[in-house]
């Protein structure tokens, strides 16, 4: 029995301990928001990360250089926004990357410039901040491989990834 007792009390610690990879301990209040000690390096894909993908909005691209958003960039954010608005209990990290010409601090500089254009686009449209964090990746974790335009083109991007 104090083995059983014993096994048991081990496993409700390592469930209680687990990470927030899996979604547990993300959000912070009551009326949403994100918990400020949430690991957000390697989070899980979750059923609301899959949604906000299938509607083919969740990038936006810059161009080389640029942090600026075009036209088609604020669209595509406004298309996030009004996803956001109809859930109203998800979490959003923006994903900020580069291609991967440039210095790895630059480019991570310039990942957390675009990540935090796309941010502020979606608090002017009436989302709350405390639903978005941002994290730059510069030019460590590309979308597409290679080493030519069209892969570069796809790498200048902020992913917004639903939680």
């Amino acid at each position: 029995m104090k083995k059983i007792l014993a096994v048991t009390a081990s496993a409700l610690l390592l469930v209680a301990c687990s990470s927030t990879k899996e979604g547990a301990d993300l959000y912070g209040t009551a009326e949403g928001g994100w918990n400020e000690e949430a690991d957000i390096t390697n989070l899980s894909a979750t059923a609301l990360t899959k949604k906000l993908k299938q509607t083919g909005n969740d990038v936006v691209y810059f161009s080389f250089n640029e942090s600026s958003l075009d036209a088609q960039a604020k669209a595509d954010l406004q298309k996030q926004a009004d996803w956001l608005r109809a859930y109203p209990k998800a979490l959003i990290v923006i994903e900020g990357r580069c291609d991967e010409r440039g210095t790895r601090e630059y480019n991570l500089a310039l990942g957390e410039q675009r990540a935090s254009a796309a941010r502020s686009y979606l608090i002017a449209q009436g989302i709350s901040a405390d639903r978005i964090r941002t994290i730059s990746y510069g030019k460590d974790k590309p979308i597409v491989f290679g080493s030519d335009e069209a892969a570069w083109a796809k790498n200048r991007s902020a992913t917004t990834v639903a939680y």
